[in-house]
C-alpha cells in the first residue's frame, strides 16, 4: 500500500502486536517448552543471518546430559536468536537467553522447529558452575510448570474507535 493511498484511508480500524506467553518465572518457562534438559554445547554448526530482526540464528550441536522435560534426543541440533558483536562472538536477546558457547553447559528449553533442526531455544541458563542447583532449579520449575499464558502486560489487539472504518 502507497502512503498517499494509507493516508486516504485513515489509520488501521485494528492495530495487531505480538504477543507471547508470560516467560516471567521459571514455571512459565517450563510449562511452554516442550523439552527441557541440560546439555553440553559440542560445537556451533553455522550462524545464519535473518532478514526480520536485527541479528540473526545460531545453531548448535548438543549433547543431552540429563533430560529434565520431554524426551529429547541424545544429540540435537537447536537454534537460537542471537546478535553478532564485533569480533566474532555472539550476545544474548534476551536475560535468560544466553547465547550457548562449545564446551559450556546449559539448561535449555526448547520448541519444535524443524528449521532449525531438532528445535528452536526458549530459554538457556548456564549449568556449568553447579549442576545440582541448576537442575533441582529446573527440576522443580518442570514439576509446578504453569500451563502456557498470555503475559498479562499483552494486549495484542487494540480497537481504534476513532476510525470510521472500525466495526
Amino acid at each position: 500500500m502507497t502512503n498517499s493511498l494509507r493516508t486516504r484511508l485513515g489509520p488501521p480500524a485494528v492495530a495487531h502486536g505480538v504477543c507471547l506467553p508470560a516467560n516471567d518465572t521459571g514455571e512459565d518457562k517450563a510449562g511452554y517448552a516442550q523439552t527441557i534438559a541440560l546439555v553440553t554445547v559440542d560445537r556451533t554448526v553455522e550462524y545464519r543471518e535473518e532478514d526480520e530482526t536485527p541479528g540473526g540464528a545460531l545453531l548448535s550441536k548438543v549433547t543431552v546430559v540429563e533430560r529434565l522435560k520431554g524426551i529429547p534426543p541424545t544429540t540435537m541440533t537447536i537454534g537460537q536468536s542471537v546478535l553478532r558483536q564485533e569480533g566474532g562472538g555472539y550476545a544474548k536477546t534476551k536475560p535468560s537467553y544466553l547465547p550457548l558457547e562449545p564446551g559450556h553447559r546449559y539448561v535449555v528449553g526448547t520448541l519444535p522447529d524443524p528449521a532449525y533442526g531438532d528445535g528452536w531455544v526458549w530459554f538457556a541458563t548456564a549449568a556449568d558452575n553447579d549442576l545440582t542447583a541448576a537442575t533441582t532449579r529446573w527440576t522443580r520449575a518442570v514439576d509446578q510448570q504453569a500451563a502456557p499464558h498470555p503475559d498479562t502486560a499483552c494486549n495484542d489487539v487494540t480497537n481504534d474507535s476513532t476510525n470510521p472504518a472500525t466495526p
